[in-house]
């Protein structure tokens, strides 16, 4: 992950030096009130169009899409632990094996697991669980959607920073001299330039690294979902060992499980 950061930084980095290279002063591209313009303006639309706490709790998630990969596969510690709980909940030791189920980490496992030792029916079971999924789910189609509400806006605000710098070299044309023409030029122009790199560098490129890492994540919570039926059902850990170990460790690898028959489940599920 760390190599993957750095090499973001580095192309981040050639270019911004191309472009600051392209121009005889490199200070030209420097233009703070039409960055604070794109940025303020960007950000102020998006708080109108979806109030401001949701645009606030995507701001403070999006340092975790570089510093923690999307889940794949279940930790071994909580495959473990999840094995025993099976195994102790067919030897009839159902009190052990909820206090181990609380040690679970993921708090979506041991929730569907305490939930299968409190023999509740099956559709109850996937009910519940199928309402986090689609919380979860509506959640992350929330974030993309900020994201590419902020990709539309930005080079509109841009736009609009270019018909602010005109309108001001319009105004004083005849009484300025042209370093004020020069300056409004300035503002008019690179206004735009923000406004189309902050939509095509930064907020389509994160939109499209959350579908990603929700994908994933609904995914395995889906999978989960079918290791706490099977552990509702009462069978045997070699059973369930072999599913946990039927999923790609490679992110990248298709999940044949995600493509496989679906077995047969509650209609509540089904539905879903």
């Amino acid at each position: 992950m760390r190599k993957k950061i750095l090499w973001v930084l580095g192309a981040a980095g050639v270019l911004a030096l191309i472009t600051l290279l392209a121009s005889t002063v490199g200070l030209a591209w420097a233009n703070l009130p039409g960055l604070m313009l794109v940025v303020g303006g960007t950000w102020l639309a998006s708080v109108i169009g979806h109030s401001p706490k949701p645009v606030m709790d995507l701001l403070k998630r999006l340092p975790e899409l570089f510093r923690q990969p999307p889940v794949v596969h279940l930790p071994t510690q909580d495959h473990k632990r999840l094995l025993k709980v099976a195994d102790l909940c067919r030897r009839g030791h159902v009190r052990i094996a909820e206090d181990t189920a609380k040690t679970i980490g993921d708090p979506f496992l041991q929730a569907g697991a305490r939930l299968a030792l409190d023999r509740h029916s099956g559709d109850e079971l996937v009910r519940m669980l199928q309402w986090r999924i689609r919380r979860q789910k509506e959640s992350d189609h929330r974030d993309i959607r900020i994201l590419r509400t902020m990709a539309t806006f930005a080079p509109a605000f841009g736009m609009l920073g270019t018909l602010v710098g005109l309108v001001a070299l319009l105004g004083n044309l005849g009484s300025s001299g042209l370093e004020y023409v020069g300056l409004a030029m300035g503002f008019a122009l690179m206004s735009t330039l923000y406004g189309l790199l902050a939509a095509n560098l930064i907020f389509k490129p994160l939109a499209l690294k959350l579908e990603d890492r929700s994908r994933h994540q609904l995914l395995h919570m889906n999978f989960l979902l079918d290791a706490v039926l099977m552990l509702h059902e009462r069978q045997h850990p070699v059973m369930i060992n072999e599913f946990l170990e039927s999923v790609p460790r490679d992110r990248d690898e298709p999940a044949e499980w995600a493509r496989a028959p679906v077995r047969a489940l509650p209609q509540e599920r089904l539905r879903a």
